[in-house]
């Protein structure tokens, strides 16, 4: 079940909570029991990983800002 963010209009206080996307309509602040709440877009992750170095496509030997050396080499 995904976690949902959402903000009352009544108090202006913000809470999560866990929600299947069929419930959302019966939405009530956790604070002041209102059900006058709006839901807030959720920054998610990505699913890189941030242990490997990306590429780029410089020519080998040239500087590489992505991976912070000579492109090809692996800090």
């Amino acid at each position: 079940m995904p976690i949902f963010e959402f903000h009352c209009k009544e108090c202006r206080g913000e809470f999560k909570t866990l929600r299947r996307a069929e419930q959302l309509n019966n939405v009530t602040c956790p604070d002041c029991g209102t059900e006058r709440v709006a839901r807030l877009i959720s920054v998610t992750a990505s699913g890189s990983r941030a242990s490997e170095p990306e590429s780029c496509s410089m020519p080998a030997g040239r500087c590489c800002r992505i991976t912070g050396g000579a492109c090809g080499s692996r800090n």
